[in-house]
């Protein structure tokens, strides 16, 4: 499987500059229409297409959109759809408690739940430090592949963690054989996808038949409520998370990331409960209070059969029947 694993190396090279200045005017009319088309881009439902919206949150000078036809929330931020500066160009050698420790919990419900007693390869999108795919990496019926776009977290993961099946590119950039995958992961990566289609019709070809693409993204009822008391309670101020508009370009509910999956023939569409992110260094008590408010959460879950949902999403959705 690793001699299949070659990304596809695309550069781009820059265009130069016209000397000619009878070009200046043309060129600042493309350029306009090209701002015009970008604003009227980053205002456009991703699921419906309408540029009918309403404000539901404002963040300093962005606004958050509703799509009055179909409901879905987003950010009218025109983001970088191939951002990878997230980790900058080097990642500090630190000890990353909140990718090595905070999360680990939520980790091994997952590997309990989907891993366990089964064998197969999974493949990581946007794996970030890595330490996901080496908390898989240490089942012996598993291979634990990750994909990341930037090289700086790439050369962590191999590095650091002593991961070899790393690969630095966009997922649909990779030359990978179809159907290669029993379950594909994405741990907040949906969220930041300006334009997730490809992206997931690229997952579909890649799982086998019967396997999962597993994702993990805020839950836009609760993202926007929390945001809203924030904002209330204590104004706009830099060092708060409201919806964070400028890295998140979406912001799912049920139904939504439920309609987006589906078109991108995704079938069974599930939601399952994970324990949330752990604070390991804070207070005991805090963190109890959290857990037994999960566990809340997920009675309330199941005992309204899946209606009410006040947990992160965490969808699980089928390659097949």
């Amino acid at each position: 499987m690793n001699n299949n694993l070659c990304a596809r190396n695309q550069s781009k090279t820059a265009s130069g500059a016209h000397d000619n200045l009878g070009n200046v005017g043309g060129m600042m009319k493309h350029e306009s229409r090209e701002a015009t088309n970008e604003q009227l881009s980053s205002r456009q439902c991703l699921l419906c297409g309408s540029l009918r919206h309403r404000v539901a949150f404002r963040e300093f000078d962005i606004d958050i959109l509703q799509c009055l036809e179909c409901h879905h929330v987003f950010s009218s931020f025109a983001a970088d759809p191939h951002y990878d500066g997230f980790w900058g160009a080097e990642v500090a050698d630190e000890d990353h408690s909140y990718w090595r420790k905070a999360r680990d919990r939520m980790y091994q419900d997952f590997l309990k739940k989907f891993l366990t007693s089964r064998s197969g390869r999974l493949l990581d999108m946007g794996c970030g430090l890595g330490f996901f795919v080496r908390s898989v990496a240490r089942f012996a019926n598993w291979e634990a592949y990750g994909c990341e776009i930037s090289p700086a977290a790439v050369r962590y993961a191999r590095e650091k963690l002593g991961l070899d099946k790393i690969i630095c590119s966009r997922l649909e950039d990779v030359d990978l054989p179809p159907r290669s995958f029993n379950i594909i992961t994405m741990w907040d990566v949906i969220d930041h996808i300006l334009h997730p289609d490809p992206l997931l019709r690229r997952c579909h070809a890649l799982l086998c038949d019967g396997g999962i693409c597993f994702l993990r993204t805020p839950n836009v009822n609760i993202q926007l409520l929390k945001a809203r008391i924030n904002k209330l309670a204590r104004g706009m101020q830099p060092n708060i998370n409201y919806v964070q508009a400028r890295d998140h370009a979406h912001q799912y509910s049920m139904s939504t990331i439920r309609k987006l999956l589906e078109r991108n023939r995704f079938t069974r569409i599930e939601f399952v409960h994970l324990h949330p992110v752990q604070d390991p260094d804070g207070a005991a008590l805090l963190r109890g209070a959290k857990n037994i408010s999960f566990q809340a959460v997920r009675a309330l879950a199941v005992i309204s059969r899946g209606r009410l949902n006040f947990d992160n999403l965490f969808v699980v959705a089928h390659r097949g029947a």
